[in-house]
C-alpha cells in the first residue's frame, strides 16, 4: 500500500478519534488553525526533505526561521523598506547561511547534523544577544494587499495553507521530473554510482542545505505575516517535528515523498492541536506530543517494514 494512503487513513483514524473524545475539535476555526500551522512546519519539512534524501539532516532551522524574523522586521521596521523587499533580505540570508552549513559540512568533513545542531545555538543566540531574548513587535501597517496574499483567506481556505499546495506540487515536480532531483536520490542512494555517472556530489548535498534554509526563511515569512512580533524562541520544537514529517512521509538516503511529508505535516499538527484541545496539561504536552508520535511513527515503519536507513527487510 502507498504511504500516503497509510498516512492519511491514519491521520483521519487520529482526527475521528479526537473529534469522538472532544467535539469541539471538528469545528471551522479549530480546521483552519490546523490548516495554518500545517503550512507554516510544512514549509520547513518540504526542504527538509530533499536534504534527508542525500543522508544528510537539518537542526537548525529553528534559528534559521528567528534570525529570518528578525531580518524581515528589521528591513520592514527599522530600515523602512516596503515588506516584498525585506523577503529578498529574508532569502538572502537563509541561502548564505544554508550554503555556509553545506560548506562546512562538506568541506571540512563535518556531519550535517553537527554543523547544524551549532548553528542552530549560534543563529538563535546572535538573535536572544540581540533582542535581549525580548518579543519584539512589527510597528508597520498589518493590513497590506501584500500580508492579506500571504495570511488572507480564499474564501473560507487560508491562502497560506493554499501556498503550502503550490509549494507541495513545485517540489514533487522538481523531485521527480528534474535532473536536480535525479542527483538528489542518487547521492542518497549510492555514493559510488552517484560519482560514477558523473554527479556532483558536494554541490547537490550544498544545494540542498541551501533549499532546507530557504524553506526555513520562507517558513518565517509567513509567520511573521500572521504574528508579527520577533522573539529567539518561535517554532523551537519545528526541526524535529519536520524530520519526524519526513520520516513518517516515506523520506530516507536516497528516497524522498514530497506528498507524503506533507500529509505527515498535517496529521502531526492534528495530534498536537487534539492533544491540546483534550487539555492535556502544558506541563505534560510535549511529552505527550512526543510519545503519540513515537507510536505513531513506529506503526507506520512496522507496517511498511523499513529500517530507518531506508532497506526494506524484505
Amino acid at each position: 500500500m502507498r504511504t500516503e494512503i497509510i498516512i492519511s487513513i491514519m491521520a483521519i483514524a487520529v482526527a475521528t478519534i479526537f473529534s469522538i473524545a472532544e467535539p469541539s475539535f471538528f469545528t471551522y476555526d479549530t480546521l483552519v488553525l490546523v490548516a495554518i500551522l500545517s503550512a507554516e512546519l510544512g514549509f520547513i519539512a518540504l526542504g527538509m526533505s530533499f536534504l534527508i534524501a542525500t543522508g544528510e539532516i537539518d537542526l537548525s532551522a529553528a534559528g534559521v526561521l528567528a534570525l529570518s524574523v528578525w531580518v524581515y522586521d528589521g528591513f520592514a521596521t527599522g530600515l523602512g523598506f516596503s515588506l516584498p523587499l525585506a523577503v529578498v533580505a529574508v532569502i538572502a540570508l537563509a541561502i548564505s547561511i544554508g550554503f555556509i552549513h553545506g560548506y562546512i559540512c562538506l568541506r571540512m568533513g563535518i556531519p550535517g547534523f553537527i554543523v547544524t545542531f551549532v548553528g542552530m545555538i549560534i543563529w538563535k543566540g546572535i538573535l536572544t544577544a540581540i533582542t535581549k531574548g525580548e518579543h519584539e513587535g512589527y510597528l508597520g501597517d498589518k493590513t497590506t494587499l501584500f500580508t492579506n496574499v500571504l495570511q488572507g483567506y480564499v474564501g473560507m481556505v487560508p491562502a497560506v495553507f493554499i501556498w503550502f499546495i503550490v509549494f507541495t506540487a513545485i517540489f514533487t515536480v522538481l523531485l521527480t521530473r528534474t535532473r536536480f532531483g535525479s542527483h538528489v536520490l542518487a547521492v542518497g542512494g549510492n555514493l559510488t554510482v552517484a560519482r560514477n555517472i558523473g554527479v556532483r556530489i558536494e554541490r547537490t548535498k550544498i544545494l540542498c542545505f541551501i533549499l532546507s534554509s530557504l524553506m526555513a526563511g520562507v517558513a518565517a515569512i509567513f509567520f511573521f505575516n500572521r504574528q508579527f512580533y520577533v522573539a529567539s524562541d518561535v517554532m523551537v520544537e519545528a526541526p524535529l517535528f519536520a524530520i519526524c514529517a519526513c520520516v513518517v512521509g516515506g523520506c530516507r538516503a536516497g528516497r524522498a515523498n514530497i506528498v507524503g511529508t506533507s500529509i505527515g505535516v498535517i496529521t502531526i499538527i492534528i495530534i498536537q492541536r487534539g492533544l491540546y484541545i483534550a487539555g492535556v496539561p502544558a506541563t505534560l504536552y510535549m511529552a505527550a506530543v512526543g510519545i503519540v508520535l513515537l507510536v505513531f511513527a513506529t506503526i507506520h515503519i512496522k507496517w511498511k517494514e523499513i529500517h530507518w536507513v531506508g532497506v526494506r527487510r524484505k
